[in-house]
């Protein structure tokens, strides 16, 4: 099944039945982007979906990118469980965030990935108005050095990610007002 956000990529809808809860009415205010630490040539966004959804794993993110495809396995009003491990101490938790994956398997196009994921986020920002100041790292809201595969050079690649994004959101802005 696939669904459109108000603009952005088609999004396939493939539902865990485990690892999120209710937010508890809490807005959403953060996008945190994680990468999935996998770089197993099959580790996909639909091999992602089928380990999360084969039982509890303690763990959860909303979206899973790839170079092919966003795959949502946890619908926006829940809380996936992805960045619980800073308890909420740089004020961004699994109730007022949406988490989204990178794949970052051997032989996934990265450039393809980054396109996707921008695409996604931007669309995500609209609908939930959220500035490009909130859209975080999983290192902003535990510490944890994540997404890894951007850790290098002092976050050279999280730099350029984030104002790709910016350019992005900033263009697609005008575009609505015409």
């Amino acid at each position: 099944m696939s669904s459109k956000l108000l603009v952005g990529p088609p999004i396939e809808r493939r539902l865990i039945k485990n690892n999120f809860r209710s937010r508890y009415n809490v807005p959403i205010r953060y996008i945190v982007i994680h990468d999935t630490g996998n770089p197993s040539p099959t580790a996909d966004a639909m091999n992602h979906f089928r380990y999360f959804n084969g039982g509890y794993r303690g763990a959860s993110a909303h979206y899973f990118v790839d170079d092919k495809r966003i795959v949502q396995i946890v619908l926006d009003r829940y809380a996936a469980w992805h960045c619980g491990d800073g308890r909420g101490r740089f004020g961004i938790t699994n109730s007022n965030s949406i988490g989204v994956e990178l794949c970052i398997n051997r032989g996934n196009n990265m450039a393809k990935t980054y396109d996707l994921a921008t695409a996604l986020v931007v669309s995500l920002m609209l609908r939930y108005d959220i500035p490009i100041e909130r859209v975080v790292r999983h290192y902003d809201a535990s510490r944890k050095r994540c997404p890894g595969h951007m850790y290098g050079n002092n976050w050279e690649k999280w730099h350029s990610f984030k104002e790709n994004l910016r350019r992005n959101y900033e263009e697609t802005k005008i575009r609505q007002k015409s």
